[in-house]
């Protein structure tokens, strides 16, 4: 089948007419796709070799498209529903970047009627790692969607709050019934706002600086902080030594799952999010989790409570063009860019 592969480490990006043709397992979809967007991991895959099982390897772990057949044990699909999510990453069959890929049955979402299918192939990474970060790895539970709970005087500082993930955390948590305060950029601070933050600092100034405002607006409420950056563990320690003394267990997560920080002030407790064995058997927990956020992540797109994130449609239609994505999104060109395979 058609599609893209990258032969080996820190090869180049290829069209092909080659790729394996696909057989859904007992509990999998074959999934058509038609949008794809790009991420961070996918440059570092290809860099790296990390999280890739065998080459050649097709990229693109966020896929959006229609099921065109089905597992003999798959019970909540059926052929023709529109899906997204992500499939997975690096294993054979996950990249989205060609003309069928499969996803496991509890890792797949059906696309809400109220946004597109290209905004949908925006939202599994983002929001699944959000959604991780935030529910395994914070101590904060699972909203109610009959229920939302009112919101605390509880803070959750969101390193990163108008990214991909931060995008997402920022709104997840405010539906979790907590405030937030977020460091983003001078020039995106109405847009944490807009998102729900309550409170949004500029992450170039000084730490200090940071600090000392972080810690005025949350006013000893502060316990959970959330790094969807990788790069700003400085400012955490810092935060953490200014709250160490305040009473309650304090919590810390980041996307940097591959480094050791030691022992944190005010004995918090460091969770790494991760969700790079998605949808591998041995991910159990991981599984398990994600399944059971993407029951509430598009009943809250469709009741509107959650918003997709900004994003830039590449035009024209083609497996090519998802170099040109990755092209664009590297140089900083485009926050999110959505890449069309082929026509529906």
């Amino acid at each position: 089948m058609k599609g893209i592969k990258v032969d080996n480490v820190g090869g180049e990006y290829q069209f092909t007419e080659d790729l394996p043709k696909l057989v859904p397992g007992p509990n999998q979809l074959l999934v058509k796709s038609i949008y794809g967007a790009v991420n961070p991991v996918d440059e570092m895959m290809r860099d790296s070799g990390l999280l890739v099982t065998s080459w050649p390897w097709t990229p693109c772990c966020d896929a959006a498209g229609t099921v065109v057949q089905i597992g003999s044990d798959v019970t909540n699909f059926q052929v023709g529903d529109q899906v997204f999510g992500c499939q997975g990453v690096g294993f054979p069959g996950s990249g989205g970047a060609a003309e069928y890929c499969l996803f496991r049955e509890d890792c797949a979402a059906k696309k809400p009627a109220n946004i597109s299918l290209a905004a949908a192939a925006t939202v599994g990474v983002g929001s699944e790692t959000a959604a991780v970060g935030l529910w395994s790895c914070l101590n904060i539970a699972v909203p109610d969607l009959q229920n939302l709970p009112a919101v605390s005087d509880e803070w959750v500082l969101i390193i990163g709050g108008t990214g991909n993930v931060g995008g997402y955390a920022v709104q997840l948590v405010k539906l979790s019934g907590y405030k937030v305060i977020a460091t983003v950029s001078a020039n995106a601070v109405e847009a944490a706002k807009a998102l729900g933050a309550d409170e949004a600092i500029d992450y170039k100034l000084p730490v200090e600086d940071q600090v000392a405002k972080i810690k005025e607006a949350t006013n000893g409420g502060l316990h959970r902080i959330f790094d969807c950056t990788v790069f700003n563990i400085d400012v955490v320690r810092k935060v953490l030594e200014a709250i160490k003394d305040e009473p309650g267990q304090k919590y810390f997560a980041s996307v940097n799952d591959w480094e050791d920080f030691g022992v944190l002030a005010g004995d918090t407790k460091f969770n790494p999010v991760s969700i790079g064995p998605v949808a591998r058997p041995d991910a159990e927990q991981l599984n398990a989790d994600v399944s059971k956020y993407l029951k509430v992540i598009p009943a809250l797109l469709e009741s509107r409570k959650l918003r997709v994130g900004e994003h830039t449609v590449l035009e024209g239609t083609g497996f090519d063009k998802f170099i040109e994505g990755v092209k664009l999104q590297t140089s900083g060109g485009a926050k999110k860019v959505v890449v069309k395979f082929q026509d529906e």
